[in-house]
């Protein structure tokens, strides 16, 4: 159970990185991040191993901030805060200046157009395309069947090269 502890806590990073690509600059990103490692933490007896580890909780996560944004949506505060919170795939730049200024320009338009889309399709998009989960461990994640994957994922996709494509990327 310790081991699974510690499992927990490396996963840390990277949940936080998937609660700010869900969330951009939202504040409750990190009570999300630790509200999700307690609920895994109390319910690791029940943890079958049907999936990794990480899965499971990005399951628990993606709930979470599923129910929040229905929550904030239900009490929607408008905010012009754009944030300079740290993005999409926060790696440290390679290659000259030139390189660099165009991949965090690249990466701050793909940013902006994952966050258009439906919080639903967004959450399919993020965890097959960027975190690489396979489908059925999204399907888990999202509490969807296999088919409503794929309409997700489609329609998130389609949304999401629109906006790619009406920014010249």
């Amino acid at each position: 159970m310790e081991g699974r502890s510690e499992e927990l806590a490396g996963l840390l990073p990277m949940l936080r990185g998937f609660a700010r690509r869900a969330l951009g600059a939202d504040p409750a990103g990190e009570d999300l991040v630790q509200d999700a490692l307690l609920a895994a933490s109390e319910g690791l007896g029940g943890f079958r191993g049907a999936a990794r580890l990480g899965t499971w909780v990005v399951g628990i996560l993606s709930h979470k901030i599923v129910d929040h944004l229905r929550r904030r949506n239900r009490w929607r505060e408008v905010s012009s805060d754009a944030g300079d919170e740290p993005g999409l795939l926060d790696a440290p730049s390679r290659g000259n200046p030139e390189q660099q200024l165009a991949r965090r320009e690249a990466l701050r338009v793909i940013e902006s157009a994952l966050a258009t889309l439906p919080e639903r399709e967004r959450l399919a998009v993020l965890l097959v395309d960027v975190h690489a989960s396979d489908h059925d461990e999204a399907c888990h994640a999202l509490s969807v069947s296999a088919t409503h994957l794929r309409v997700l994922l489609h329609r998130g996709r389609h949304r999401l090269r629109r906006k790619l494509e009406d920014a010249d990327l």
